[in-house]
């Protein structure tokens, strides 16, 4: 049975090659199923494209969205600086490989999102009571869901976060991710969208203080 992510990918490349998007997803499907991917990895695809579907009646550009979601973390290395540009340059072999023109709104539009990854904030992170409703704010908000789960999955995921790191030493890595997770708690707002402040937000920050406190313990 396919699965939601092999159905939406079908759905965003049905214009393309069949030969080159078949090829594209079996080089999809072996990068997320590395060993060292733990969390960033096929079902955290599939999560995502559930969060997805919540929004794309609302989003500008959906095809755009879907297809930087998959490229998102194509390359994943957390202890790396350039995954994103990585990623950008992989999305772009894609878009030659499909024939996608550099000059199309969609392969423009992809490129803007893999882009806004590099930071992950904006203003209506910064602004208090402040919503965002471009197509970017919904694509960073989906990534930062797993923040917002409930307690015994938010402890998973930071445990397989963790992991994703390797043999980075605990105290090291303890220092690493407090500075993460503090900042989360020093913006006004984690989620930047209305929907999913509204449905993530306060979890989110009940999850990360107690992973705070338990860091510093």
């Amino acid at each position: 049975m396919a699965t939601k992510l092999e159905a939406i990918w079908k759905e965003c490349t049905e214009d393309y090659p069949s030969a080159v998007t078949e090829s594209w997803w079996t080089n999809i499907v072996g990068k997320y199923s590395e060993e060292s991917r733990k969390f960033h990895n096929l079902q955290h695809l599939e999560d995502k494209m559930t969060h997805f579907e919540f929004v794309r009646n609302v989003l500008k550009n959906p095809k755009a969205m879907a297809l930087a979601i998959i490229f998102n973390y194509y390359e994943y290395d957390p202890k790396s600086v350039d995954c994103e540009a990585r990623n950008i340059a992989m999305f772009d072999k894609f878009a030659e490989d499909a024939e996608i023109p550099n000059e199309s709104t969609l392969h423009q539009e992809v490129v803007s999102l893999l882009q806004a990854n590099a930071t992950h904030s904006t203003d209506e992170h910064k602004t208090g009571g402040m919503f965002g409703s471009d197509d970017h704010h919904y694509f960073l908000d989906i990534d930062m869901t797993p923040l917002g789960g409930e307690p015994e999955d938010y402890a998973l995921y930071s445990s397989k976060i963790q992991q994703e790191y390797g043999p980075m030493p605990a105290n090291q890595y303890r220092t690493f991710r407090l500075r993460v997770l503090e900042t989360f708690l020093q913006i006004p707002n984690i989620f930047a969208t209305k929907e999913f402040r509204e449905k993530f937000e306060g979890q989110a920050r009940l999850n990360i203080a107690r992973e705070v406190d338990s860091l510093k313990a």
